[in-house]
């Protein structure tokens, strides 16, 4: 059983860094505010979402698809674990 967990570690701490940084994006806009301190967009007076809000966004994409990529990496290695055992 150590073993396995030995196999998984690295994986889950991804997914809950992950896990971290999509949350932290979804609370507030951190990353894009960040980049419009280098790269300034103008705001659109019409529109209530920030110009830099896409950044952010996109963040939050990469975060969640690196999450899933991950935990199906984790699930495939305990289902294959298992087999050789069985």
């Amino acid at each position: 059983m150590m073993s396995l967990f030995k196999k998984v570690y690295g994986l889950l701490l991804g997914i809950v860094a992950c896990a971290i940084v999509y949350l932290m994006e979804g609370t507030g806009l951190f990353f894009g505010k960040f980049v419009n301190q280098f790269f300034s967009c103008v705001e659109n007076p019409a529109s209530s979402f920030p110009c830099y809000g896409i950044y952010d966004i996109a963040v939050m994409a990469l975060a969640f698809v690196a999450g899933l990529v991950l935990a199906g990496i984790v699930i495939f290695r305990l289902i294959k674990s298992f087999k050789v055992k069985a």
